[in-house]
């Protein structure tokens, strides 16, 4: 009944949009200045709401808009080093062409040509989440809230353990910046999610590229970007406190930031922020998961000072969590697995509650970093970069004999980096150098699943790009070289004593790795609206210490795995076409690729074989290496069916196949498309500025292409879910009030996703209704 109530919603809705179709032929044009010099802003972005249109500016300044229907509208426009302008109101077709001033900040970059060799999206597939996505994302984990783009999927153990997907390549093939600084944890682990707050983002990137040569090794799958504000010191005082509250887990998150200036210190700005989160055991369409509650605490300072020609900037940030992790996904047996996977659920019931306990992930994550950069007149940029981070992961798991509360897992990692890059003109080049020390601390009980080790990295690389009229060229050279140096203890299975107990080993291991990677890219501006972006990036990956030495029970993930101390490197060659148009109200984009990689490190699971430990019996699974191709396409349209109607619609494919073994290779995100309805009511009203409602409706297919008999269970099945959001702001005294209302799954579907780890125990969440609050002051 529900299901055809909101069919017949969506049916009304498109018949209303139709009804409301008229002349959409008018054109908005315009140029930005600067307001000091009076100078033309090269590639400003100016948006109009609340159709979500853009453009940017040309080489003069100019912007123009075509297909744009009658009526009122807000617009916004931003630039590189320069105050965003104040959103003003404009009618058409009475104002069809204005001029826009934008004041300067203390510093800004005059070229904006360097600005794509830094960003790295000349050539490359970028996608940015807008503001509305984050708007909606806001509370979500990293993974969550970059799902929402074309092409990238997730790769969960329940809910609160999520990494992102990225053309089907996850893990230790996908580099995160977090404030231009390379996170590093224990990210090889599937139930490892990134250490970061989002709260401390205001711009969330994807790059889908092999960008291996800007981002340094390991980026075969693409690269995510979280960046926060760049500090004003104009402001002396000003802040942002969000909230959030969600049915399912019946909890919440709360973030506060404070920023400003030092009087007394000319040039000085400050930011501090906190956030906190907590949620209690999550419930599935019919039952509770038990132990499935989180619980984080995260902090951040920066300083900014403004020098003659440069900058400093100074960045800490802490990141902690305790979650905990679904209590039966630890079994006893073989044939209890089997037994849950028949039933379809777990056998034991549970209540909510909001104690976590054994078994439980506690993560903390410490990151510093220091930057200097100084322009010399005429001479081009010098950027310094110093980083330190450390990251403290303990794994819990139920004892028989000790207490519960000492880890079975107790990992430090640290990591301290050097980077220094030039940049001239069209030209750059850089320097990275690396030192990880990873130990495993003493008092567990148990045989740590990865050794200690040294991890000793360097590279160096060099970019250049050339411009064209309409093309524009781009070429990228780099070496890596690392050393690995590791010592830890295994079980010897192959060589049990004659009682048939199973002994452990010392072993050590000492392994070099180096390669060079490239990328060889054009930007073609077909048309008014229309370009074309190819890029060709060869890159590489090391293997990660659980590739090579892991042997134990991976408690988050309720597996057992066993590594290969012989791995080679991997090799991926990967191109990638974009094409994206944008006009008279249509824009569509569509990524496709293809991309080849040598002794590609996979995990396969063993139907016919598990381990069984003190604490249960767990999956066995090993790593094996293979020659592999992905190819696929993500699309995404979307049409400006009226001033207050617009359609959203993405699709998204990938194909991987072990070439080596002409077989399908596991845990590759299977077909889904998303589409979603928006109407936004254009004027102030009793209910805000610009409200909105939109819904969207997502479809994820069965995983059809699979290697029959390499898994304890087929994929689930293909399901469907609804959600819905709705937006508006306020002013209130001067500040500015946000409010987002969402209800996700709304018909409470009782699902099981494939890229979920715990599916052989569980379902996905069912219905969760939240709500976020911001206020701006």
């Amino acid at each position: 009944m529900i299901n055809r109530i909101i069919m017949a919603i969506v049916i009304c809705c498109l018949h209303y949009a139709a009804m409301a179709q008229q002349s959409c032929n008018h054109i908005l044009s315009g140029r930005v200045l600067s307001n000091t010099t009076q100078s033309p802003l090269v590639g400003a972005t100016v948006v109009l709401l609340p159709v979500h249109k853009s453009a940017v500016t040309d080489d003069n300044g100019y912007f123009m808009m075509t297909g744009l229907c009658a009526g009122k509208y807000t617009i916004a426009i931003t630039s590189v080093g320069y105050h965003a302008s104040p959103a003003q109101e404009l009618r058409i077709p009475t104002d069809q062409k204005k001029s826009f001033l934008l004041e300067p900040l203390n510093i800004h970059l005059d070229d904006v040509e360097v600005t794509s060799v830094q960003g790295g999206a000349l050539s490359s597939s970028k996608h940015q989440l807008s503001a509305q996505d984050i708007k909606e994302s806001t509370g979500k984990v990293l993974g969550d809230a970059l799902s929402r783009i074309a092409g990238v999927t997730t790769l969960s153990s329940g809910s609160s353990v999520v990494k992102p997907v990225i053309n089907g390549l996850h893990s230790n093939r996908i580099v995160i910046m977090n404030n231009g600084v390379r996170q590093e944890g224990q990210q090889w682990g599937t139930e490892h999610a990134p250490e970061i707050d989002p709260f401390t983002a205001t711009t969330i990137s994807v790059i889908k590229g092999a960008d291996a040569v800007r981002y340094g090794a390991d980026a075969l799958g693409g690269v995510v970007l979280t960046t926060p504000a760049v500090l004003d010191p104009e402001i002396a005082l000003g802040g942002r406190i969000d909230l959030l509250g969600q049915s399912n887990g019946r909890g919440g998150a709360l973030s506060a930031s404070l920023a400003g200036n030092v009087k007394a210190a000319p040039g000085l700005a400050w930011k501090a922020q906190a956030s906190t989160r907590k949620l209690g055991n999550i419930k599935t369409a019919d039952y509770y998961m038990g132990n499935t509650g989180a619980e984080e605490l995260n902090f951040s300072t920066q300083l900014q000072y403004t020098l003659k020609a440069g900058q400093l900037d100074a960045y800490f940030s802490h990141f902690g969590t305790n979650m905990g992790i679904f209590s039966g996904a630890h079994v006893g047996t073989l044939e209890d697995i089997y037994s849950i996977i028949d039933n379809g659920k777990p056998f034991g019931q549970y209540d909510f509650d909001y104690t976590i306990a054994a078994p439980r992930q506690q993560v903390a994550h410490d990151l510093a970093k220091l930057k200097w950069a100084h322009r010399f007149d005429g001479k081009g940029t010098l950027e310094l970069q110093y980083s330190y981070q450390r990251n403290h992961r303990r794994e819990y798991d139920l004892r028989r004999v000790e207490s519960d509360n000492l880890p079975m897992v107790d990992l430090s990692l640290m990591t301290q980096a050097l980077d220094a890059v030039y940049r001239f003109q069209h030209f750059q080049v850089g320097f990275n150098g690396a030192l990880q020390v990873n130990n495993n601390k003493p008092g567990t009980g148990t045989t740590p699943i990865i050794p200690n080790y040294d991890n000793h990295n360097i590279g160096v690389f060099g970019i250049a790009q050339l411009h064209r009229g309409s093309y524009h060229f781009e070429l990228g050279l780099r070496y890596d070289y690392r050393y690995f140096d590791a010592a830890g203890y295994r079980y010897d299975y192959q060589h049990p004593n004659p009682d048939g107990v199973v002994s452990q080993v010392l072993y050590t291991g000492n392994r070099t790795f180096h390669n060079i990677s490239g990328t060889a890219g054009m930007l073609v501006h077909i048309a008014p609206g229309f370009n074309w972006k190819s890029n060709i990036g060869l890159a590489w990956r090391a293997p990660s210490a659980n590739e090579l030495y892991s042997d134990g029970l991976h408690h988050g993930s309720g597996i057992y795995e066993v590594g290969n101390p012989d791995m080679k490197s991997e090799k991926g060659l990967k191109w990638i076409n974009n094409l994206h148009y944008n006009r008279d109200g249509l824009e569509l984009e569509a990524d496709i690729y293809a991309q080849y990689i040598y002794d590609y490190i996979y995990a396969v699971p063993n139907p016919d074989s598990v381990r069984q430990t003190i604490r249960g019996t767990f999956p066995i699974y090993s790593y094996q290496q293979h020659n592999a191709f992905f190819y696929g396409w993500d699309l995404k349209a979307g049409y400006q069916l009226s001033p207050s109607w617009k359609y959203d619609l993405s699709y998204s494919v990938v194909k991987a196949r072990n070439v080596s073994l002409d077989t399908y290779l596991p845990f590759i995100p299977s077909d889904r498309v998303a589409h979603s309805l928006q109407w936004t009511y254009g004027s102030h009203t009793a209910l805000g500025h610009l409200p909105y409602l939109k819904l969207t409706h997502r479809y994820v297919a069965r995983q059809s292409r699979f290697a029959v008999g390499s898994d304890y269970v087929a994929p689930p099945p293909a399901y469907q879910l609804l959600d819905a959001h709705a937006g508006t702001t306020w002013k209130w005294g001067g500040r500015q009030v946000e409010l987002t209302l969402s209800v996700e799954n709304l018909t409470n579907k009782l699902y099981k996703d494939y890229m979920d780890t715990f599916r052989y125990y569980a379902h996905r969440a069912g219905r969760n209704v939240s709500f976020r609050l911001a206020y701006t002051f």
